[in-house]
């Protein structure tokens, strides 16, 4: 499957460059190591979704943006492995690659859809969205509420220990 690749203004790219981060959006830069990126695509797939720019840097203590984008479309071999390994036959995410004359190199955005079932990360842990961070499901109890979130249990079909008498 080829990826697109987009020809955006430089007006169009200002607004990926000052995207707020939070529970609908991401930015990383290209040197994110593909393992730590799946955390954030987990934490979207199993809350609500949400789009990821992959090729906008953070610089200096300031944190000021700049589009520092792949040198080309095999540069992102890594990034892209990584999400084939989480959504099979290219299910539940779409993505596309953002050309800007105005900025060096191509940006990667993805596009993930909330998914039906728990997407874990390359560690095998699932992760939630909460703001503008990515947080482990690490507990028993924190799977419990996710499988309820998602729709793949409910409290109506647990059974409960009670007495004859109080039935």
């Amino acid at each position: 499957m080829a990826i697109s690749i987009q020809k955006i203004s430089a007006e169009q790219a200002l607004k990926i460059i000052q995207t707020e981060e939070g529970q609908f959006a991401d930015v990383k830069g290209i040197d994110i190591a593909p393992a730590k990126l799946t955390k954030h695509i987990s934490g979207f797939a199993n809350t609500d979704g949400g789009d990821v720019q992959i090729g906008i840097s953070e610089i200096g203590k300031n944190k000021w943006r700049k589009w520092v984008g792949f040198k080309n479309p095999e540069a992102a071999n890594g990034h892209l492995q990584a999400f084939e390994s989480l959504f099979p036959l290219g299910t539940d995410f779409q993505y596309e690659f953002l050309r800007c004359d105005a900025h060096v190199g191509l940006v990667l955005h993805v596009q993930i859809n909330k998914t039906l079932g728990i997407m874990k990360a390359s560690n095998r842990i699932p992760y939630v969205r909460r703001g503008a961070q990515s947080l482990p499901v690490d507990s028993p109890e924190a799977l419990r509420r996710l499988e309820y979130c998602k729709g793949i249990s409910s409290f109506e079909a647990e059974s409960t220990n009670a007495a004859k008498e109080v039935i």
